[in-house]
């Protein structure tokens, strides 16, 4: 399926504003975490996870696009993987701002910013009391979660001690 370019179409994609978190899986079977923003922005290899039908880009940003707009008559899905619902893409949304905001280089700086000041509140869908073998209780939040932000802030786990175990609370 080939879809022309078309220059006020992609104007009009390049204004949708989004803010999404989608997990996808290659058909390996390795897990990518995508956050879109701006369908225009997304790479060739984003828009291949996302997007399974379309010959090239601009067919496969129009897909997207009409995915999210709601100008998809069919009824067989267009998109690919697992779309966060509202709730834990705003959570994560915000813990990510958090991040940023504070400069901080590792995910446990966000969790201790957040305990200081109360914050847990803000975050129902994706927190939980960590496990960490002889440190028990710990907030910080659930390990799908922790999996996503990791790989959207481009970091690891860092050297902290492995998850045990976990409580949604």
């Amino acid at each position: 399926m080939k879809i022309d370019y078309d220059v006020s179409l992609y104007k009009k994609i390049a204004r949708l504003g989004l803010n999404v978190i989608v997990q996808v899986k290659n058909r390996k079977g390795v897990r990518h975490t995508i956050h879109i923003q701006n369908i225009t922005k997304l790479s060739w290899h984003e828009l291949q996870l996302l997007v399974p039908y379309g010959d090239d880009k601009f067919t496969k940003m129009v897909l997207l696009y009409e995915q999210y707009t709601k100008n998809n008559n069919s009824d067989e899905p267009i998109m690919a993987g697992e779309t966060l619902t509202p709730d834990e893409s705003d959570e994560l949304n915000d813990y990510i701002r958090m991040y940023r905001e504070n400069s901080f280089s590792k995910h446990f700086e966000v969790n201790e910013y957040i305990s200081a000041n109360n914050l847990w509140d803000r975050f129902p869908t994706i927190r939980s009391l960590n496990d960490h073998g002889d440190y028990k209780g710990i907030k910080g939040i659930q390990p799908k979660y922790f999996e996503i932000i990791c790989r959207l802030l481009d970091i690891s786990g860092e050297e902290g001690a492995p998850l045990d175990a976990y409580t949604k609370y």
